[in-house]
C-alpha cells in the first residue's frame, strides 16, 4: 500500500474511533467520512462496511492497548502506582468502552487477526494486573477482567447532558474506581464474569 493510501486509511480509523466513541457503535459512516476530511466514496473503497471498519478500529486500539501494557510492565519495578495510574490514563484516552460492541456483538464472526490481537491483549493485560497484585495495589479478590471491564463501562459513549453538565466526571469516576480496587477495602461477592470473554 503506497505511503499516502496508509495515511488515508490510518486517518479514516483514528476519526472512526473518535466518532464510535461520541456518538456510539452505529454512528453514520458520512459523519465519520466528514471528520476524516474525506468523501464517503474514500471511506467506502477503504473500508467496504461498517463491520470491517470496526474490526479495524479494535484491531489498531487492542494493538496500542497492549503496547501500553507492555509499557506498563517495564515500568513497573520502579514505580508500580505510577506505572499503574499511567496505564489507566491512556486507556481512557483511548476510549476502549467505544470498541465493546465490534468485539462482543459476535465474538465467533470476528476476523482471525482480530481475535489474535483479543487474545494478545487480554494476556498482557492480564500479567499486569496481577504484578499490582502481586505488589499490593489491587485487592486479589478481583479478577483482571472486571478491572477491563470496569474501565470500557466508564469510557463508553456517555448521554450527552451529562458530559455537558460535568466535564470532568470520566477521570473522577476512574479514580473512585481506581480507589476501591485498593487492597484495603471491604470484601467483594465472588465475580460473576466468566474469564474467557469480552476482551
Amino acid at each position: 500500500m503506497r505511503a499516502d493510501a496508509l495515511e488515508r486509511r490510518n486517518t479514516l480509523i483514528k476519526a472512526a474511533r473518535v466518532v464510535f466513541a461520541d456518538r456510539g457503535h452505529d454512528a453514520p459512516l458520512d459523519a465519520i467520512a466528514a471528520r476524516a476530511g474525506v468523501g464517503i466514496a474514500t471511506l467506502y473503497r477503504n473500508f467496504p462496511s461498517r463491520d470491517e471498519l470496526a474490526h479495524a478500529v479494535a484491531r489498531t486500539t487492542l494493538a496500542e492497548v497492549r503496547e501500553l501494557a507492555v509499557r506498563a510492565l517495564d515500568d513497573c519495578g520502579d514505580d508500580p502506582e505510577g506505572a499503574w495510574r499511567r496505564f489507566v490514563d491512556a486507556v481512557v484516552e483511548l476510549r476502549m468502552g467505544a470498541l465493546v460492541p465490534a468485539l462482543v456483538n459476535s465474538l465467533d464472526e470476528l476476523p482471525s487477526d482480530v481475535r489474535e490481537a483479543r487474545e494478545l491483549t487480554k494476556a498482557t493485560v492480564t500479567d499486569f494486573i496481577h504484578r499490582l497484585q502481586d505488589v499490593g495495589l489491587v485487592r486479589e479478590d478481583v479478577v483482571p477482567l472486571e478491572i477491563i471491564m470496569g474501565i470500557a463501562m466508564l469510557t463508553r459513549p456517555h448521554v450527552l447532558m451529562f458530559e455537558d453538565t460535568t466535564a470532568n466526571l470520566v477521570p473522577r469516576l476512574i479514580t473512585v474506581f481506581l480507589a476501591g480496587l485498593r487492597p484495603d477495602g471491604a470484601a467483594l461477592p465472588p465475580p460473576i464474569l466468566p474469564e474467557s470473554d469480552v476482551l
